[in-house]
């Protein structure tokens, strides 16, 4: 059976990834944030993009440790 899970306003996915607004548009300055979609006049980061962001976030991490 599959699920929809609804995209995330950008508010909705820092409180998800517990970042704050700053952050966010710090990562987006160093591309580094989630692919984001228009729709309408609204700006949205679907489940496979926070998904594939926290990911990235996970190996950069690595990386650093390593």
């Amino acid at each position: 059976m599959n699920t929809v899970t609804a995209a995330l306003t950008i508010p909705e996915f820092c409180q998800a990834n517990r970042i704050s607004r700053g952050s966010f548009y710090n990562l987006k300055k160093a591309g580094k944030a989630p692919r984001l979609m228009i729709v309408g006049n609204r700006v949205l980061i679907s489940p496979e993009a926070n998904a594939e962001w926290r990911l990235a976030r996970e190996q950069e991490a690595a990386e650093v440790s390593a």
